[in-house]
């Protein structure tokens, strides 16, 4: 004889309420019209019902629990082992990885992260976009920094999930200061990269001017002798009293930058070139000196031709933070 119908989710869910309510298992199976047998099979072992299946063995999918897996998926947020347990699948959730690839309409992608922007922000972003809109060349001449942290275990953990692409990929949000074992500032124009540095987590202002000295104002005078307007974002040491006045004794331009806006920083994109050099093929450290020596190695081997895609990009950003109105742009 066949193996029976499994019970659904509903179908389980009733048991175990019955049961609760202290119905024998003949009642229970006279309740959902299922013979006795496959009450007591199921209450024997309810964890692992449905799970004592070989892979790769009978069990089919009908058309109708296709559907529903193309539907979850669409609804965002669960992958592939999930699929399975909340729709009680008889399959593993690489059957269900192998439909969602079949379908065409999904992806397996990382999860965007992108701060959560008030209409303020938005407001401020908007109107950056538009004082630039006409920049061309001009971009060549500003400076990018940034901070980042590095981890000796590999980068801070991906989301990643089955996009439907039919729709604008998922954004989580995502706050300053997230955490790492190793700090580092960095800084690139179309012209080239100045050098990487690794500083404390509590630097104040007198440690970020003294750091824009030894390395903003040689990288400045090498690369851009025609002037240049350096950019960063709004943290607290770069916009106190005592950041600001050193700018001015050095006659240095610096970018207005809306805040919240880390998409419009082709720093970010080179922190993620460099964190996948660091970290390719799963790679981990034992030691922060280790960590170091490879983001120094692959900080140098990050090609010039690089940099000046990522500057050129500027125009593109520009025109797609003024299409979305301020909001979150694709970068």
């Amino acid at each position: 004889m066949g193996k029976g119908r499994s019970l659904t989710c509903d179908e389980r869910t009733s048991i175990s309420s019955y049961k609760e309510c202290g119905l024998s298992n003949r009642e229970i199976a006279k309740k959902i019209n299922r013979s006795a047998t496959v009450i007591d099979n199921y209450l024997k072992n309810s964890e692992n019902y449905g799970k004592n299946y070989k892979s790769g063995g009978n069990s089919k999918l009908s058309t109708r629990q296709k559907s529903h897996i193309l539907l979850s998926a669409a609804r965002g947020k669960v992958n592939a082992a999930e699929i399975v347990d909340n729709l009680c699948l008889p399959v593993t959730s690489r059957r269900v990885q192998q439909i969602l690839k079949g379908s065409q309409m999904f992806h397996w992608e990382k999860r965007q992260k992108k701060p959560a922007l008030s209409k303020g922000h938005k407001v401020a972003r908007l109107a950056f976009a538009r004082k630039h809109m006409d920049w061309k060349e001009k971009w060549a001449k500003v400076i990018f920094s940034d901070e980042k942290k590095f981890n000796l275990d590999g980068p801070d953990g991906a989301q990643y999930y089955w996009h439907d692409l039919r729709k604008v990929p998922e954004i989580s949000m995502s706050r300053n200061f997230g955490g790492g074992s190793l700090m580092t500032w960095a800084a690139f124009s179309f012209n080239g990269k100045a050098s990487l540095r690794f500083i404390s987590t509590k630097s104040n202002s007198e440690d970020y001017t003294k750091l824009l000295e030894d390395v903003l104002c040689n990288f400045g005078h090498q690369f851009h002798q025609n002037g240049y307007i350096f950019q960063h974002d709004n943290a607290p040491i770069h916009r106190s009293r005592h950041t600001i006045q050193w700018f001015k004794s050095n006659n240095i331009e610096v970018m207005d930058w809306p805040a919240r806006s880390p998409d419009l920083n082709p720093m970010e994109n080179l922190w993620g070139i460099l964190s996948r050099a660091v970290y390719k093929n799963g790679k981990q450290f034992s030691s922060i000196n280790e960590l170091k020596s490879e983001i120094l190695l692959e900080w140098l081997n990050i090609p010039k031709k690089t940099l000046q895609n990522l500057v050129s990009s500027m125009e593109q950003r520009i025109f797609e933070l003024i299409l979305k109105a301020g909001g979150a742009t694709k970068y």
